[in-house]
């Protein structure tokens, strides 16, 4: 097997020989496991923590596997006890935010261990996120201003083009997304006090998929009509982008508990602030399920308010670029679609903490206001912030398609190797927080 993203010399492979990689749940899928082959290809050692059958499945061995089939609430202290048996230099998980990953990296940072954190793109559809310590509103990039950035790069050029406007890599996300739950509905054997990390139980959660996929073909007849009608006419309209209200960008960095509530408030805000002969499309998220049967939500909201005639829903769809071309603004909780938005210059509006909210790019103005009288972002700062994460965070790759997923891994391996972090890199800052402990561990085998 060839050294994928490894430097072949002598300081690279003596310092992936010391490095001892602990890896949680991470996207469905093979990703995780081909990512942990090439760091063990590289010299490293690599091992793996599983809550479910699931996540045993998809290692398929890549290393020594920690099965943890315990009560969630002595977690802790079985982690701290297998990171000091095995000597464990780096712990890599998958969003930062769900509960286990939370108290993982806790623990590894009071160990001073390099913590490797994995998020969707924030520049979709091919990019994947790669950061140390944490993503999205924990993110590094949070507390970097746009001038430390410029001093930094110097001046940002226009983009040389556009990347499609969609998801990525949509049916692979279904298909792996759909087999490890799946499996997880099955007789868990020795994972039997396994639960998720999200309130419905996984049963639950399943039917509202089979549900929505069973309505699929009028969803996506319904929605084409509804969309074909809006583009056609001369409407001048806000665009809403819904996310799930499941997700960790909404229960995490948010102050709303539900998609409803943000609904709730948006709609309110348009029948005070927007003009009279302008309209309100409010557009569902790709995954979302119709739990909350936000059509209703919209509809009985807009009604109340005496604005039903102009408020439109579209359910869901995967792409966006024709209705952002036709948008006056974008508007969301701190949904990464906003960098479509911010790209083709739209008035953008995030009520969550996102990444993006910086002088100059999403508006400071309240709703109302903003939607009275939107303010533009300022070209050449968006260029710039998209260039810098660009050579820091973002990875050009995929976790859920054979042709990504090697990409990412050409440069996944070198850039978790290097002892520095990837912002510390473009800053030309000295290490702090990265240095690894070098330790020889023991021989490693499986364990419950």
């Amino acid at each position: 097997m060839e050294q994928a993203g490894c430097e072949r010399n002598v300081a690279q492979m003596s310092n992936a020989e010391s490095r001892v990689f602990l890896f949680l749940q991470g996207p469905h899928g093979p990703f995780f496991r081909q990512l942990a082959q090439a760091l063990s290809t590289c010299g490293a050692t690599v091992l793996r923590v599983a809550f479910n059958a699931s996540d045993e499945s998809e290692w398929r061995m890549a290393g020594a596997l920690l099965r943890f089939s315990g009560d969630p609430v002595h977690f802790d202290e079985w982690l701290i006890q297998r990171i000091d048996a095995h000597r464990v230099t780096d712990v890599v998980v998958y969003g930062d935010t769900r509960p286990i990953h939370r108290k993982a990296l806790e623990i590894a940072r009071a160990r001073s261990l390099t913590t490797h954190c994995f998020e969707e793109g924030y520049i979709r559809p091919s990019w994947i996120t790669y950061e140390r310590d944490g993503t999205n509103a924990n993110s590094r990039v949070m507390s970097i201003s746009l001038p430390r950035m410029a001093q930094a790069l110097g001046a940002a050029d226009e983009p040389d083009a556009e990347l499609p406007a969609t998801w990525g890599d949509y049916r692979q996300h279904l298909w792996h997304s759909a087999l490890y739950h799946a499996r997880c509905l099955l007789p868990n054997g020795r994972y039997g006090q396994f639960r998720g990390h999200r309130d419905e139980s996984l049963l639950r959660e399943c039917s509202w998929y089979w549900s929505r996929a069973a309505k699929a073909p009028w969803i996506w007849l319904w929605r084409s009509l509804r969309q074909w009608m809006l583009l056609r006419s001369d409407k001048a309209f806000h665009l809403v982008l819904l996310q799930l209200s499941f997700d960790a960008s909404m229960q995490e960095h948010s102050d709303f508990d539900t998609t409803s509530e943000f609904v709730e408030r948006v709609i309110d805000a348009f029948a005070e602030g927007a003009a009279p002969d302008e309209y309100l499309v409010l557009k569902a998220h790709p995954f979302e399920d119709g739990r909350e049967r936000l059509g209703a939500v919209i509809r009985d909201v807009a009604q109340d308010l005496g604005v039903g005639k102009r408020v439109i829903f579209i359910d869901g769809g995967k792409k966006l670029a024709q209705l952002l071309d036709r948008a006056r603004t974008a508007i969301m909780v701190n949904s990464t679609a906003a960098q479509q938005a911010l790209w083709r210059g739209l008035p953008v509006a995030a009520l969550g903490r996102a990444i993006y909210k910086k002088p100059g790019l999403a508006s400071e103005q309240a709703l109302v206001s903003f939607l009275r009288h939107p303010r533009r972002p300022d070209l050449r700062s968006y260029w710039l912030f998209r260039q810098f994460l660009m050579e820091t965070s973002q990875i050009n790759g995929s976790f859920y398609a054979k042709p990504g997923i090697d990409r990412a891994l050409a440069t996944l391996p070198r850039i978790m190797l290097d002892p520095r972090d990837p912002y510390d890199v473009v800053l030309g800052e000295p290490d702090m927080g990265s240095l690894v402990k070098v330790a020889p561990g023991p021989t490693l085998i499986a364990t419950g």
